[in-house]
């Protein structure tokens, strides 16, 4: 029981660590001339190309 809550709550905080760091990015970037969208767009796109670049966990199976 408290491994799933831990899980939970790890992953609650890693959620709203990321929304408050992509709202900050975006402030940042409208405060420098961006649009609204435009901004968002740019904040999206990098986390898009940092998750591209994450590795990937290989499976634990047997074998390969």
């Amino acid at each position: 029981m408290t491994e799933t809550v831990s899980q939970f709550k790890m992953e609650w905080e890693a959620k709203r660590l990321l929304k408050r760091s992509k709202k900050k990015a975006k402030k940042t970037l409208q405060s420098q001339g961006y649009g609204r969208k435009e901004a968002s767009k740019q904040v999206n796109a990098a986390l898009d190309r940092i998750m591209l670049n994450k590795p990937t966990k290989k499976a634990a199976g047997r074998g390969g």
